[in-house]
């Protein structure tokens, strides 16, 4: 299994999923999934950059159409397993080998 990447504010993708979990260790259990929309930056370098999320789920399922959470609380996370599973099917068609695992 690979690892998830984490990602910065900054590089996230704005339609693409992400793995969002709380920075501070008594709150890491907090852990939510959600489609990046868009950043907001500060007017001033006093205030922190809003990350926006909207079909987030969390912990109980529920789902939030809008979510904005500040930077320096949540660290962002990125998986590959579905491109990683489409290259290995497309490399095990081309060799002809069933067993083909694209490496990590």
């Amino acid at each position: 299994m690979r690892p998830l990447r984490l990602v910065d504010p900054k590089n996230l993708v704005p339609g693409r999923m992400y793995l969002i979990q709380e920075k501070r260790e008594e709150y890491a259990h907090l852990r939510n999934k959600g489609r990046f929309v868009k950043n907001e930056y500060p007017p001033s370098p006093v205030y922190c950059t809003i990350t926006h999320f909207t079909d987030v789920i969390g912990d109980f399922n529920r789902s939030q159409p809008d979510l904005k959470l500040q930077e320096p609380y949540w660290n962002y996370y990125e998986a590959d397993a579905i491109e990683q599973a489409y290259i290995t099917h497309v490399l095990r068609t081309i060799t002809g080998d069933p067993d083909f695992i694209y490496p990590n």
